[in-house]
């Protein structure tokens, strides 16, 4: 593992952290592209990132403050460490989603499409982010023989790489999302609805291997997978909605 990607002038840069700043650049750079596709300028994304981005990561870093709890904060070094520990995925989504749907609303730009738009994006960055949870040595699996020794855990166990597995499945739900076409205004939604149903499957399965502590939640669930049945129900409301009213993305083009 490599929680140091590089030293520079006396100043470490830990790759967990760039990592999670290149999986919010990466995202933006899918959702921007696939704009054009939906008539729209990528304008309109690259001007919602500061307030997604901001959200987002207050809620992951929230969520996963409430799921972990800290230590007593007894100086400054103790405060860097909560800022710069963990971050959860869920958490993020929540974040950014509510201050999209303040921007979105307040450009009148339509909400589900712009879900649509963004969702391969979140498997994209999703994976990106993940790889940096295998350079820093968290996020790990249970003791199997085939595994990986991650050197943070101190004990020489090899465990399952889960990071790795769900960055791979991440990949695959957003290559899969990238060839469904645009849909119809009264299935707008539906893209997102898709990447919800099939990241809350992915995130259950993997929890199951996590050598996690944070089982017990709800009814024996970990905090990742109570918030997975959410997410499924919502992608499920989603991908069987139809509505007549959600306005055109190709009208919002301008709205940036």
């Amino acid at each position: 593992m490599h929680p140091v990607i590089v030293t520079v002038l006396g100043v470490q840069v830990y790759a967990y952290g760039f990592m999670v700043a290149l999986s919010f650049l990466a995202g933006i750079w899918v959702c921007a592209r696939r704009a054009v596709r939906y008539g729209s300028a990528p304008d309109a994304i690259y001007d919602s990132a500061v307030p997604v981005l901001v959200a987002g990561l207050a809620g992951a870093k929230l969520t996963y403050l409430v799921t972990n709890g800290t230590g007593p904060i007894t100086g400054v070094g103790d405060l860097i460490g909560v800022v710069r520990g963990g971050f959860v995925f869920y958490g993020g989504v929540l974040g950014g989603a509510g201050a999209a749907i303040w921007w979105l609303k307040r450009h009148h730009w339509p909400v589900l499409a712009y879900g649509d738009v963004c969702a391969p994006g979140l498997g994209v960055s999703l994976a990106v982010g993940r790889l940096g949870c295998f350079l820093n040595g968290c996020c790990y699996g249970r003791p199997a023989a085939w595994g990986i020794v991650f050197p943070s855990v101190g004990d020489g166990i090899a465990r399952i790489p889960t990071q790795l597995i769900e960055a791979a499945g991440a990949v695959a739900i957003a290559v899969v999302l990238l060839f469904v076409p645009p849909p119809p205004p009264a299935r707008r939604g539906r893209i997102l609805g898709l990447f919800l149903i099939a990241y809350a499957f992915l995130r259950f399965v993997i929890e199951v291997y996590r050598d996690d502590p944070r089982g017990g939640f709800v009814l024996g669930l970990s905090p990742s997978q109570a918030l997975s049945l959410v997410g499924l129900a919502i992608g499920v409301w989603l991908v069987a909605r139809r509505s007549g009213g959600a306005g055109s993305a190709s009208g919002a083009g301008g709205a940036s």
